[in-house]
């Protein structure tokens, strides 16, 4: 029997984030406030970064036209 694997999902901090959409820092906060955007998974006390596949939605969604 193979041993189960999980494969670990690559975390991409915000300068990450803001790299792949159209948005400046502080329109991209205010629209995940908003609920627009997802939350990010909290890494620590003053650090969060948002999952690869959920970022790779997000950009299919903004170029489908589908984005705020």
């Amino acid at each position: 029997m193979q041993a189960d694997h999980h494969k670990s999902e690559r975390l991409l901090r915000l300068p990450q984030v803001l790299d792949r959409i159209p948005y400046k820092r502080s329109r991209f906060l205010d629209l995940v406030r908003q609920g627009v955007f997802p939350k990010p998974v909290k890494l620590g006390a003053r650090a969060v970064a948002w999952p690869e596949s959920i970022v790779d939605d997000l950009v299919d969604r903004l170029a489908a036209g589908k984005g705020a």
